[in-house]
């Protein structure tokens, strides 16, 4: 019997001890991980359930949300949320609040109306930037993002007002390729909405007043209208207080939710808001919408309460826009004369269809609730009023 030297035995024992103590501290390295896992686990899932919680839209879109991250490499849905409003500064005529009005050919009528509505105030000087026909979908007339970006840059406005939309009706469809219950196009615009809105917003968290489209005359583009909506209100409740959404579609539809050339605006005054083609604002539709946004906007920063009334701004065009818009016959200027021009003139009508003034709202709203659906006409409107802010300035 051959016997294993003292020395050998000595080593072998001292290696399998080594190889014990190390196969321990690894099970106790894995374990401490998985432990670690765990909570990590729990604590998101609690945060994740916190956050529904207090936002509903959070768990309505967070499976179209997720697919929409992988598309181009962004997230549209792990954006924090603001907790607060950023403070506000103080306005007058030598400070006052820079805003910028953008969008497709809607822009193009309303924007004019807000710009002398705000300007007449005195503290607000207005740049308006649009392109007929444009939309998010589409970079063929308008890359939206990188003119946002260009814009945001130079202008650097406080406050920013964006409608867009009309024009991309046409993709929505039910298309739904990997059968995940959410139509693709939803997931694509979801994704272009949401980075618009930051590229608005900014690293300076500014105000952002965003638009939907309108009820439109098309029975199809109507109903792409709708959901284009829907999917704009999700995304700008994920990102308030920055981005406040007004919804336009009710705003002009009847009682019973129908697109309608003739309406009520907030007086319970019938005006025809719409020309024939049912998607584009008449004179008194683009004042409607101004006067609404009006009230939003002073409802955030008191334009009103600081007004300096002897001396209205005029708002000017960003270069690149100034087309003739459907319903209006000429180049849109402002009514007041701007800080850079010597003389402006109102913007032209082709065949007006109300006789309501240009006036901006008195009563102020919350920036974060949409203004109610109008009714239908009745034959016994209430007489119409009319109120006025500033004074245009004589040419020179």
């Amino acid at each position: 019997m051959t016997r294993t030297p003292p020395s050998e035995t000595s080593t072998a024992d001292a290696s399998s001890r080594r190889a014990r103590l190390v196969a321990r501290r690894h099970r106790r390295t894995r374990l401490a991980i998985a432990a670690t896992l765990v909570v990590i686990m729990g604590a998101v899932a609690a945060g994740a359930y916190a956050l529904n919680e207090k936002d509903p839209t959070a768990s309505a879109v967070a499976a179209s949300g997720r697919k929409a991250a992988r598309i181009g490499g962004a997230s549209t849905t792990l954006r924090p949320r603001a907790t607060k409003a950023v403070a506000l500064r103080k306005l007058d005529h030598a400070h006052p609040l820079k805003l910028w009005v953008g969008g497709d050919s809607l822009a193009g009528s309303f924007g004019p109306a807000l710009g002398d509505q705000v300007g007449g105030t005195g503290v607000v000087e207005t740049r308006i930037d649009y392109r007929v026909s444009s939309g998010l979908w589409s970079n063929d007339l308008r890359n939206w993002d990188q003119r946002a970006i260009e814009q945001m840059a130079s202008e650097n406005p406080d406050a920013v007002v964006f409608i867009i939309g009309t024009n991309d009706t046409p993709i929505v469809n039910k298309v739904d390729a990997n059968g995940d219950g959410v139509p693709d196009w939803e997931v694509q615009y979801r994704l272009k909405v949401a980075t618009m809105m930051d590229i608005l917003v900014g690293a300076n968290h500014r105000t952002v007043f965003w638009l939907g489209p309108p009820t439109l005359g098309d029975r199809s583009m109507d109903a792409g209208a709708k959901d284009m909506g829907e999917v704009m209100r999700q995304e700008a409740a994920k990102r308030a207080p920055d981005v406040a959404y007004l919804d336009t579609y009710k705003l002009f539809s009847t009682s019973d939710g129908q697109y309608s050339r003739q309406i009520l605006d907030e007086n319970g005054n019938e005006i025809t808001a719409r020309i024939a083609d049912g998607v584009h604002f008449s004179e008194a539709g683009a004042q409607y919408l101004a006067r609404a946004v009006f009230a939003l906007i002073d409802g955030r920063w008191h334009m009103t309460k600081q007004a300096d009334l002897k001396d209205p701004i005029g708002w000017t065009l960003a270069p690149g826009s100034g087309e003739s818009v459907p319903g209006f016959s000429s180049r849109p200027t402002s009514r007041y004369r701007s800080h850079n021009s010597s003389s402006q003139t109102t913007i032209g009508q082709a065949a007006p269809d109300s006789t309501v003034a240009s006036s901006p709202s008195t009563a102020s709203a919350s920036p974060t609730t949409a203004v109610p659906a109008t009714t239908p006409p009745t034959s016994a409107a209430p007489p119409k009023t009319t109120v006025t802010i500033g004074t245009p300035k004589p040419t020179t």
